[in-house]
């Protein structure tokens, strides 16, 4: 009888023990841990060898992992370095999110995407690298556009709630175009100019847009019959 006692409370196995959601936070730590070596492990790679020159298996045996790990996390090369580039889209959606509802959309826009690039360029020789591999590279650019579609439809969605509008709007939509078109190009010019004034770059190229906008003739604003 003790015997059966003693084994009722002998210590459960880990997984049994630690309340799942204390589990599932371990389990998301170490993946994310494993994420972030294998992307550190491509970006220095990628750094001081050139991105057409790096494998999978350099990549994988840098970080300390297995090829198969590594397709556990990416799907390519292309989708590590692209992760990577995104992380300013990811800062822009906090920032958007944070700025105030009343405050007018291209205001917003504006006011996100300035400290988003700031945050990007904090890895300037990555952004230089990666801009001349898109300028040069379909298969990158096929990557980052697929990123690009659905960071498109997180901004809408966040117009949508931000002008209290609905899907059938096509505002929010075009505005989450316009955002990308001013990060793209804000990147661009950047590497072209490398210019430490990012409020500056992103100002200069939305007075540039009103500027075409007012261009417009006085009769394309009247209703259409």
């Amino acid at each position: 009888m003790s015997d059966s006692k003693d084994t009722e409370h002998r210590a459960k196995p880990f997984a049994e023990a630690v309340p799942p959601s204390t589990a599932e936070k371990l389990k998301a730590r170490k993946k994310q841990v494993v994420r972030d070596a294998l992307s550190d492990a491509a970006v220095a790679l990628f750094h001081a060898r050139g991105f057409e020159a790096v494998t999978v298996e350099e990549i994988a045996n840098a970080a300390g992992v297995s090829r198969r790990t590594f397709f556990r996390y990416y799907e390519s090369k292309e989708d590590v370095m692209v992760e990577r580039l995104d992380r300013d889209g990811e800062r822009f959606l906090v920032e958007l999110t944070a700025r105030p509802l009343d405050e007018p959309p291209l205001l917003s826009i504006r006011n996100a995407l300035i400290p988003a690039i700031e945050y990007g360029l904090q890895e300037p020789d990555l952004v230089r690298d990666a801009t001349r591999l898109l300028r040069e590279t379909s298969a990158l650019r096929r990557a980052l556009m697929e990123r690009r579609n659905r960071f498109e439809e997180r901004i809408a969605a966040l117009m949508i709630q931000r002008l209290g509008t609905t899907s059938d709007d096509n505002t929010p939509i075009l505005l989450a175009f316009l955002t990308r078109a001013l990060n793209d190009t804000a990147f661009n010019a950047w590497y072209d100019h490398e210019t430490e004034d990012i409020a500056g770059l992103v100002d200069d190229l939305i007075k540039r847009l009103r500027t075409i906008v007012a261009d417009m003739p006085a009769e394309f604003n009247a209703p259409r019959k």
